[in-house]
């Protein structure tokens, strides 16, 4: 347990600079999103009043009530909002790569150094994947605790006669990417997530193989990809994708997640043979 621990924190520190980078620049840039839209949509508010002799309750009962999701279609807020959760993510999924590329680079390759400790090659197999799911639930945790942020600086700015608080939960629900991040059921969430580890683990896997076989292991991964294509396709032919199926919706889900534990249970398992026995310093 100790070595995990002591690889699971050399993994995340060799990502804690730029990971801080992704957050604060998440941080800076939707406040900003939420504090220019409050503001246009006070403009437009006074604006309007102003041209048509409204008060604020004529106002009011002509357009409704602004919310939060309101601030997003300011200007260009959705891409100053949105942005950065697209860039943190594409930058955790090039770093999902990387996380084991950049240990064979250089003259003296930190991979000889890591497979030759006293310890279960294991230990380095989840450090990795342990470090990509905590980078991946912080930047979560970071957008559900924005959210409470976001509505006070709206609240500070919009009169109240306007503006509407919504709850959390409700602002997470919009559909927006926010949703697929902070699914608003314990089923969504496990099938999501599910999905993404096991999309994760399946990357590690064809990493592996490569770094196993190198030009060998790319006709490997073909093979093996082609085999998950064959299972992921096991839904549709149950009839996913039709309203006559002869299989209730609960039996096809049932269906969906017992092949997402069979296909990450069984890469993970082949990760770990290569990493223990193909894998040689």
């Amino acid at each position: 347990m100790r070595a995990f621990v002591k690889l699971l924190n050399f993994e995340m520190n060799r990502f804690s600079k730029i990971y801080i980078g992704l957050m604060v620049l998440t941080v800076a840039l939707q406040l900003a999103a939420v504090t220019i839209g409050a503001n246009d949509w006070l403009d437009s508010a006074n604006g309007a009043m102003r041209v048509n002799h409204w008060t604020l309750e004529q106002y009011h009962n002509m357009t409704g009530y602004i919310q939060l999701n309101s601030m997003m279609y300011a200007r260009y807020n959705g891409l100053l909002y949105f942005g950065p959760i697209f860039l943190s993510i594409t930058v955790l999924l090039i770093y999902s790569c990387f996380i084991w590329y950049r240990d064979w680079r250089g003259k003296n390759t930190v991979v000889y150094r890591l497979l030759t400790l006293p310890s279960n090659r294991a230990n380095l197999y989840f450090a990795k994947l342990v470090t990509i799911l905590l980078f991946t639930f912080g930047f979560v945790a970071l957008q559900i605790v924005l959210v409470p942020l976001e509505r006070l600086i709206a609240q500070s700015i919009l009169p109240d006669e306007l503006y509407r608080n919504i709850s959390v939960f409700d602002y997470l629900k919009y559909p927006t990417v926010l949703k697929v991040l902070v699914p608003p059921s314990f089923s969504e969430f496990v099938l999501y997530y599910g999905l993404g580890i096991t999309g994760l683990i399946v990357l590690f896997t064809a990493i592996l193989m490569e770094r196993s076989y190198r030009l060998k292991g790319i006709g490997f991964i073909v093979l093996y990809l082609a085999v998950l294509v064959g299972l992921a396709s096991i839904p549709y032919l149950m009839g996913y994708s039709r309203y006559d199926s002869y299989f209730y919706p609960g039996e096809i889900i049932g269906a969906c997640l017992g092949l997402i534990v069979i296909i990450a249970g069984g890469s993970l398992w082949y990760s770990l043979y290569l990493l223990r026995k193909k894998i040689s310093v």
